[in-house]
C-alpha cells in the first residue's frame, strides 16, 4: 500500500517533496518520511533519535498504530510497574513516565527545530522504562525492529474503522496535526495510507506475526474492553508481576476510560493546556497546540466508525481491508 508525505516547512524538512497529491493542511503540517506522511513536531531528527536510541534490556516498548488505546495500555503498563501503587503516578503525568519517542518536546519549545528531543529526554529516566512509538517496525531501535525482538514489545490493534473515526476527530482537536476539510477527505488519504504516520496495515501485521514470540505481547482493544481484568492479568505476567485479585482490581478501577478521563495524570487534556516555557516569539502559538473544546478522550468506544463511513466508504474500506488482510487470520470485532 503506498503512501505519501508533504512537504514539510521546518528547516531540517524542507525540501521534502510530495510523492503525489495531498490535502494543503498536510503539506502545511507534515513532510514526507521514507514514502509516510509524518507530523513535523514528528520530525526527521526524531527519527534518526529513535533508529539509534540505546535500548537496555529490561524497556518494554508500547507500539500502536494512532489512536488504538496507546494512553490506556501507557496507564495500565505503568501500574503494573508500580505494583498498582497509584500514588506513584501523583504529581507527574503519563506523558512524562512513560515518553514519546516519536516527538519533539513541544511542551518546552514549539520551535520544531530547536524543542529538545523526546528520545533524549528518555535516556534519563531510571530503569525499567516503559516507552512509546507509533513508528513502522523497521523505523525502531535496531533490538526491536527485526523478527527476534530482544526486550519486551505490548501491541494493541484496534478495528481501523473506529481506529479511523477516532483518528479524524483527533486531527481536528490536536493543533500541530493536519486539519482535514471533512471526513470524506481524511477517509480518502487514510484508504490510501497516506493519514500521518501512514497505513494501518502496515503498522499491525508485522507485530500481529510475531504473536508468538515470547518478547511480544499483542492485544486487541475490543478484547480488552470486553474483560480489562483479564488483559492486565495478562500484561501483568508478560511483564513479570504476579498480583493478587485486590492489586488487579485497583489496576483495573484505575484504567476505565471513565476514570482515566478524570485524572490529572492519565488524561493529556491536562498536558496540552498547560503549554509552559515558551519564548516571546511562541507566545502566540500556543493556542495551535489545540484547535477545539474536545478532548484527547473521546469516546473510547466500539462501533462508532458507523456514525462516519457512508455505505460506499464502508463497501470500499471492506474490499481493501480482505485483500490486506488475507492469509493473515487476524480477526477483529468491529461492532
Amino acid at each position: 500500500m503506498a503512501s505519501s508525505g508533504s512537504q514539510g516547512k521546518t528547516q531540517e524538512n524542507s525540501g521534502s517533496a510530495f510523492s503525489c497529491d495531498v490535502p494543503k493542511s498536510v503539506r502545511d503540517s507534515c513532510y514526507e518520511y521514507r514514502g509516510v506522511v509524518m507530523p513535523n513536531f514528528m520530525s526527521l531528527r526524531c527519527m534518526k533519535a529513535l533508529e539509534n536510541f540505546e535500548v537496555r534490556p529490561d524497556d518494554t516498548f508500547i507500539i500502536t498504530y494512532p489512536k488504538s488505546g496507546t494512553t490506556w495500555l501507557q496507564q495500565i503498563t505503568l501500574l503494573v510497574n508500580f505494583d498498582g501503587d497509584a500514588s506513584q503516578m501523583e504529581g507527574k503525568h503519563i506523558t512524562q513516565l512513560s515518553p514519546f519517542l516519536d516527538e519533539v518536546d513541544l511542551f518546552t519549545s514549539l520551535d520544531i527545530d530547536e524543542a529538545p528531543l523526546v528520545a533524549d529526554q528518555a535516556k534519563e529516566l531510571p530503569s525499567p522504562r516503559i516507552l512509546k512509538s507509533h513508528c513502522l517496525t523497521n523505523w525502531l531501535p535496531a533490538e526491536i525492529r527485526t523478527d527476534d525482538p530482544k526486550v519486551k514489545v505490548i501491541y494493541v490493534v484496534r478495528n481501523p474503522k473506529d481506529t479511523a473515526a477516532s483518528y479524524y476527530n483527533f486531527c481536528q482537536f490536536i493543533g500541530p496535526l493536519p486539519s482535514y476539510e471533512s471526513w470524506d477527505v481524511f477517509f480518502e488519504e487514510f484508504l490510501a495510507g497516506r493519514a500521518p504516520q501512514g497505513s494501518w496495515f502496515e503498522n499491525v501485521l508485522p507485530w500481529w506475526r510475531r504473536r508468538n514470540h515470547p518478547n511480544v505481547l499483542f492485544l486487541k482493544y475490543e478484547d480488552m474492553k470486553k474483560d480489562l481484568g483479564a488483559a492486565v492479568k495478562q500484561i501483568a505476567q508478560f511483564m513479570g508481576k504476579s498480583f493478587s485479585d485486590d492489586v488487579i482490581d485497583r489496576i483495573v478501577e484505575a484504567s476505565t476510560f471513565s476514570a482515566m478521563k478524570k485524572s490529572k495524570s492519565a488524561n493529556p487534556d491536562s498536558v496540552i493546556a498547560s503549554v509552559k516555557n515558551v519564548t516571546k516569539k511562541e507566545e502566540t502559538k500556543k493556542s495551535e497546540m489545540k484547535k477545539s473544546e474536545g478532548s484527547f478522550m473521546r469516546k473510547g468506544a466500539i462501533g462508532d466508525w458507523k456514525n462516519y463511513f457512508s455505505a460506499e466508504q464502508n463497501r470500499r474500506f471492506d474490499e481493501l481491508y480482505a485483500k490486506e488482510m488475507a492469509g493473515s487470520g487476524l480477526e477483529l470485532q468491529f461492532e
